[in-house]
This record gives structure tokens, C-alpha cells and sequence, in this order.
């Protein structure tokens, strides 16, 4: 046995698969899909090397460089353990929906007038881009979910030449575009780059807030926090673009099915990113 292998605890199947972060002489360091981190002393049990070697969406991120530095790996049922302490009625509790949902719930209501393709098409048709961006104004200002200087960017970028129209157009392109969704997401990260504001969070703001059940709000340091707890390689890079997007996408899905297998019933993907959030950020906080 040694380091990178997926292994088995003969006496604790409910802890799923393992992988070995680290051997010892004596004790082994692995981390358990359903239980987490625990040290194993080899003395007293004998660990079980799958073989093949079977895959796994958290396990398949691990990196044992870090599991070396003594990464802060949880299982997703620890995470929620720690989730369900801090809001004790779970995403249909009182204090979730105060905290966490029902001011994104309002935004997406309102995106959803003011942005939607029957209200964007007319105003498109007719040239009114300065009248688009103030719609998307009102729909950023309804939460806080993009931090100030980044609005600051994005409104500095379409006071620019043309910069409204730019907007406006790869805005509607994105959101009601019938090109392919990698075409559609890279077609809206141009522009936005080209506007100075190409930021993950402006750049999936409006399709989260709009499409919630399709996509996901990636603020980058509470989603690489998230995935780095969960042992999730989420390929990230510093620009919006759809090959790290569509693996957020993915690590968005897993925590999904995790909290739909725990009995949690999330609604949506506002109700994933609440919960990534919850899990992302230092305790006691």
C-alpha cells in the first residue's frame, strides 16, 4: 500500500471508498469519502487496496502535495453536519431563508422581469443598450453577492465607447442566445474583458439569477475554498472561461446530489451555492 491508493476499511463500510494521503511505518493518513481525514494505525487494521483502482469525482482532485501540508479535508457529510448546526432547519428553516435564500429568491425574481427575452429582445430591436444596462444595474444592486469595486468596474466599463452596446448585446446573447452554452458563456467573458470588468461573479451573475436550475454564482475564493475542503479539482483559472466554468458546474451537481442523498431537498442551485458558501467560510464566522 502507499500513498494514491483507493482503499476500503474492512471494519467501517459506511466510511465508502478511501484514499491514502500519506504511510507511515505504523499509521496511514486517508481520506474517507464519507467520513473524512482519520489516521490509521496498521497495527490494528488491515486496510483493502482496491484493484482496479475504481474513480471517484472527489477523490479523482485529491492532491497529496497538499494532503502532505495537511489540507483541511472534510467529507460532504461532515460539511453538512457543520451546515445543519449553524441553520438547525436545514434549507426549508426560518433562519436559511432569512440568511441565506429569499433576498436571491426576490433577485431572481426580478431578473427574471426585467431581463427576460420578451422585455431584452423589444429594447435590443430598438437600440435602447443604455436601458438594458440599467435593467442589469437594478438586478446587480439587489444583492450583494458582487462585491462594490467590481460593480465599480463594470459601470466604468459601459460608460466606455460603445461599451453599452457591447454589453447589451453579448448580455441577451448569453442569457437567450442560441448558440452552444460554451459559446454563449466565452462570447460574454470577451466582452466583459474587454470592458475591464471580467470578473467570475459579473460573469455568472445573470445566468444564475435568471436560470438558477442551470447554473451556478461563482464567487472564486468561497467556491475554491468549498471545492478544496471537498477535495474537488475544479481546474480553476483567474478569467471566466467555460472549461473551468463547466467543472464548477460539475462540483455545483455532486454537493446537489449529496444534499438531495441526505435528505436535504434542494430547490436549486441557490440553495447549492448557500450551502458552498456556508462551508467555504472560516469557522466561527
Amino acid at each position: 500500500m502507499e500513498a494514491g491508493d483507493r482503499i476500503r476499511h474492512p471494519a467501517k463500510p459506511d466510511w465508502g471508498i478511501g484514499q491514502v494521503l500519506d504511510m507511515g511505518s505504523a499509521k496511514a493518513a486517508v481520506f474517507f469519502v464519507e467520513a473524512g481525514h482519520k489516521t490509521i494505525s496498521l497495527q490494528h487494521v488491515s486496510l483493502t487496496v482496491l484493484d482496479p483502482r475504481p474513480s471517484h469525482p472527489l477523490l479523482d482532485g485529491i492532491d497529496l502535495k497538499a494532503a502532505g501540508r495537511g489540507a483541511d479535508y472534510r467529507s460532504v457529510s461532515e460539511s453538512i453536519k457543520g451546515f445543519l448546526e449553524r441553520y438547525p432547519g436545514g434549507l426549508y428553516g426560518d433562519r436559511y431563508l432569512e440568511w441565506e435564500r429569499n433576498y436571491k429568491v426576490e433577485a431572481h425574481e426580478l431578473a427574471a422581469v426585467v431581463l427576460g427575452r420578451a422585455t431584452l429582445e423589444p429594447l435590443l430591436s430598438a437600440g435602447a443598450f443604455a436601458e438594458i444596462c440599467r435593467r442589469a444595474m437594478q438586478v446587480v444592486n439587489k444583492t450583494n453577492l458582487i462585491f462594490p469595486q467590481e460593480k465599480m468596474s463594470l459601470k466604468d466599463g459601459l460608460k466606455s465607447a460603445g461599451g453599452e452596446q457591447a454589453f447589451a448585446e453579448a448580455l441577451f446573447a448569453t442569457l437567450h442566445g442560441e448558440d452552444t452554452q460554451p459559446s454563449r458563456f466565452n462570447h460574454f467573458a470577451r466582452a466583459l474583458h474587454d470592458l475591464g470588468a471580467a470578473k467570475w461573479t459579473v460573469a455568472t451573475y445573470f445566468p444564475f439569477l435568471l436560470y438558477p436550475g442551470e447554473h451556478q454564482f461563482i464567487k472564486p475564493t468561497n467556491v475554491k475554498n468549498a471545492a478544496a475542503i471537498c477535495a474537488f479539482d475544479i481546474a480553476y483559472t483567474s478569467s471566466p472561461a467555460w472549461p473551468a466554468y463547466e467543472r464548477m458546474l460539475r462540483f455545483s451537481d455532486y454537493l446537489k446530489s449529496e444534499l438531495e442523498r441526505a435528505g436535504l431537498k434542494p430547490r436549486d442551485n441557490i440553495d447549492v451555492q448557500s450551502f458552498m458558501y456556508c462551508i467555504a467560510r472560516p469557522s466561527g464566522t
